[in-house]
């Protein structure tokens, strides 16, 4: 009989929701705000919620739900310890993380017999050179992106591994996007409308000033993006 269906384990890169206020009005504002400012890029994310609050009303979650729904994200799970908000999460359709999901790390070279090194991170970097335009999207899968001129607004640039930009970065930049904690993005000046590494993101407003004038190295550090000029 043929295969119907396979289950394989698969580490994916999550976005995580955390919620600082039990208003449930006050909370779908934020969020809403949030999601305008780059409402494509949030389009199909898969989000876990993480509550950093207590007492939430009984309908709090569902309410979450239906707006994340609206926005066309799609809410998977919670992670949480209280139980209240899990037998919440139960009626929400929601499933119930206990432990923090873990992030892929860039596989170690291996030795082969004879001393040979088999490369099984990865690839040789991908270079472009020339300016990104406004509609365009680059990918490197399973590589570093190396880019010669500047990412216009609306340009997409996406990496498996580390992103290097000579220009300005206007538009969107993705380091490690299959979840390579590691991964670092590295510009001559960052103006992005979205920065993202290992599916861990922050959007232009929340980019402080002083890192949008010089050379910068954007790093992950304890679940946040660190920005560090050279």
């Amino acid at each position: 009989m043929n295969k119907v269906i396979d289950l394989k384990g698969s580490i994916l890169s999550l976005t995580v929701l955390k919620l600082f206020s039990n208003d449930i009005e006050q909370t779908k504002e934020a969020l809403e705000a949030k999601v305008s400012q780059a409402p494509d890029f949030f389009v199909g994310i898969p989000v876990v919620l993480e509550p950093e609050v207590d007492n939430l009303d009984p309908t709090f979650l569902a309410l979450l739900v239906e707006l994340l729904h609206q926005k066309q994200m799609i809410p998977i799970g919670i992670r949480t310890q209280d139980e209240a908000i899990k037998e919440q999460a139960n009626y929400a359709g929601l499933a119930v993380f206990t432990e923090e999901v873990k992030s892929k790390k860039r596989p170690k070279e291996k030795k082969e017999q004879g001393g040979a090194e088999e490369q099984t991170g990865l690839k040789t970097a991908m270079v472009v050179n020339h300016a990104v335009r406004s509609g365009q999207q680059i990918y490197a899968k399973d590589r570093d992106l190396i880019v010669m001129g500047s990412v216009n607004p609306g340009a997409e640039i996406i990496a498996d591994g580390n992103v290097h930009v000579y220009g300005t970065i206007r538009g969107k930049v993705f380091a490690g996007s299959q979840g390579e904690i590691s991964a670092r993005i590295f510009a001559q000046k960052i103006d992005a409308e979205l920065v993202c590494i290992a599916g861990l993101y922050q959007l232009s407003e929340d980019i402080l000033p002083e890192y949008k004038t010089g050379f910068v190295e954007v790093a992950l550090m304890n679940e946040q993006l660190n920005f560090k000029l050279l």
